[in-house]
């Protein structure tokens, strides 16, 4: 369960007065950088960017709630708490005057707390054959990595990945590939956006 400290810099961030036209700043400032990075299905890239990373910074505490509950049902509990400790310190450690700047302040902060996520998932779905969160956050947080600036996003990237590679999942039993469709849907595809790779 994602801590109060979590969730109140989460909605400080959301609320800040000036976020909007900050928001509009780094888009445009991104959008100079990469032109051609990002195609989105009607309109410009700002407004459903925008969405897009509101909605990415609102899944985050609603992820960490799966996650956990995915590890209580696998009787490995103490490896989402231990993962639930470290990102409340990372976001315990955010300087008061980054708020002002609203969600473009935490965004490296958001980054990594779904990376965690991230990668904690892929290890269990390789046991277990199925999604243990109801999101598809791969190619958001690919997007997200991006626009965060790629050699600070590569530390995160590393960090995230020993972090959780020291977790203990290996406990959990192995159970039978699931059956039928599973719905897990992509938060990128959902805005109508396109990440252009070459």
């Amino acid at each position: 369960m994602p801590s109060s400290r979590i969730n109140r810099a989460l909605q400080q961030a959301l609320n800040a007065p000036d976020g909007a036209p900050n928001m509009a700043r780094f888009i445009a400032t991104f959008q100079r950088k990469h032109p051609q990075l990002l195609k989105a299905e009607q309109g410009d890239i700002e407004h459903p960017l925008t969405a897009f990373l509101n909605d990415y910074v609102r899944l985050l505490p609603g992820l960490l709630v799966e996650i956990d509950q995915s590890c209580h049902s696998l009787n490995i509990a103490g490896t989402s708490q231990q993962l639930l400790v470290i990102l409340d310190q990372f976001f315990a450690a955010i300087e008061p005057a980054r708020f002002d700047y609203g969600l473009v302040g935490v965004l490296d902060k958001v980054y990594f707390g779904h990376r965690l996520v991230e990668e904690l998932h892929d290890q269990l779905m390789m046991r277990h054959g199925q999604p243990m969160i109801s999101w598809d956050t791969t190619l958001a947080n690919l997007l997200v990595h991006t626009l965060i600036g790629d050699s600070y996003a590569i530390r995160l990237d590393m960090t995230a990945q020993e972090i959780v590679g020291y977790l203990p999942t290996a406990d959990a039993p192995v159970t039978p590939q699931a059956n039928g469709h599973i719905h897990w849907p992509c938060l990128v595809r959902e805005h109508g956006l396109s990440l252009l790779l070459s």
